[in-house]
């Protein structure tokens, strides 16, 4: 999924990149009943109004979390909270928000943490593909950057760059990583923090699409000044032609192949899921129809119930036999959906085709959240632990690996879909 934090220009989420960095695609709900109560915390000035804040994490975040404590111990814990109180005096706020998502990353549950905010950013929209990190999208006055290969920042090498800021997704697995450490990297308080640069201005070397290295500097933008770049006229892959609806299916006459994309696990108003899928084995019993492809490989989560209907009816039907069922996932295939994922590869004789998912098959997940007394920051935490395998795998991988490409997404081919149909039944 490759978002824009400029155009929206509203709270971002993870995908959808705003001036806060990093927001998960999850449904969280209200924070518990039990949360301690926020009064006694309550401070007027600046430094004990943070100290307070931490504090009340540190009682909080234990009692509501599943299982805090799996990956790091509460003596650490406590050990890195207050070693920021002490900071906080020289520390801005932005500095204490990075330090507490490093902290919280640290824990290594993918599904708690907090978001690091603020309203100037580089103008820059970027994607890890398989040929290194690209410049997706950037501000009208840098048109010419527009799918341009970053070499290099601050003479730093691109890859070296993303594994400095690692400790901000130290629970995440590579696939994880790689679609999340593209939001922080235009972030200035980010680089400084963690040493990448001294100020304001950063120094990008970048291979034009033409072929020709440059050296460019680049200064932050406020997104209410931002205008993007005209991105050039190209064609679009199937899979990414509908980016709005949660959703969809298409029959591929020429291959018999009826294409089912599930982009998130989320009901949509207009088309109740149940609605969908009545008419989805409509078009399967009425058409000719050689194989099923779903695909999941952007969708990001929502409530994994939604899908199990469905799951259940492929069980008994004659698409559930090796050569019939296909599904695709990906970097971005996460939390619900690797729920989703994880049963139809139990369940069903699906292959699997694509990338490593960015979500665990044993993870921490049914998010909410609360809010820290005085800065209002939202933290969010897991309630509950899904364990589908004994062993402890960090990833899903496909049985036939292909890469997301940049010349794929440059010519708008779709080299998985393109497999799945050269297969023979």
């Amino acid at each position: 999924m490759i978002g824009s934090y400029f155009k929206r220009g509203m709270a971002p989420k993870a995908g959808y990149q705003l001036a806060v960095i990093l927001i998960v695609l999850f449904l969280t709900g209200a924070g518990c009943s039990n949360l301690p109560s926020t009064k006694p915390y309550l401070a007027k000035e600046r430094n004990s109004r943070w100290v307070n804040d931490l504090a009340y994490l540190q009682e909080t975040l234990p009692r509501v979390h599943k299982n805090l404590y799996f990956r790091v111990s509460a003596e650490e814990f406590n050990r890195q909270l207050a070693e920021l109180k002490k900071k906080v005096p020289q520390y801005t706020d932005e500095e204490i928000e990075i330090a507490l998502s490093v902290i919280l990353a640290g824990l290594g549950d993918t599904h708690t943490g907090s978001n690091i905010g603020g309203e100037f950013q580089y103008p820059l929209e970027l994607h890890w593909f398989a040929e290194g990190i690209y410049i997706a999208g950037t501000a009208q006055e840098y048109q010419y950057l527009l799918d341009a290969k970053i070499i290099a920042l601050n003479g730093i090498k691109s890859e070296e760059v993303a594994n400095t800021l690692r400790p901000l997704l130290a629970g995440a697995n590579d696939s994880w990583f790689k679609t999340q450490i593209v939001y922080y990297l235009p972030i200035p308080g980010v680089l400084k923090y963690f040493g990448l640069s001294n100020g304001d201005e950063i120094e990008l070397e970048v291979e034009l699409a033409s072929g020709q290295v440059e050296k460019v500097q680049l200064e932050p933008m406020s997104y209410r000044e931002y205008v993007p770049a005209e991105r050039p006229e190209r064609t679009v892959p199937l899979y990414r032609s509908r980016p709005n609806e949660n959703y969809w299916y298409e029959y591929l006459s020429e291959s018999k192949i009826l294409y089912f994309n599930y982009r998130s696990c989320r009901q949509m108003r207009n088309k109740p899921f149940e609605v969908f899928r009545r008419e989805l084995w409509t078009l399967l019993k009425s058409h000719n129809i050689r194989k099923l492809v779903l695909d999941i490989r952007e969708n990001r989560g929502g409530s994994s119930i939604i899908l199990d209907p469905l799951i259940k009816e492929l069980k008994k039907s004659s698409f559930n036999q090796e050569g019939k069922l296909y599904v695709i996932i990906g970097k971005d295939t996460f939390s619900s959906a690797i729920l989703n994922a994880i049963r139809l590869k139990k369940e069903t004789a699906a292959y699997f085709v694509g990338e490593a998912t960015g979500g665990e098959p044993n993870h921490y997940g049914e998010v909410k959240q609360f809010q820290l007394p005085n800065s209002k920051k939202a933290i969010r935490y897991s309630t509950k632990y899904f364990r589908w395998f004994d062993q402890e795998l960090n990833t899903l991988k496909p049985d036939k690996e292909i890469e997301e490409s940049f010349a794929a997404y440059r010519g708008g081919t779709d080299p998985v879909l393109k497999w799945i149909e050269q297969q023979n039944p």
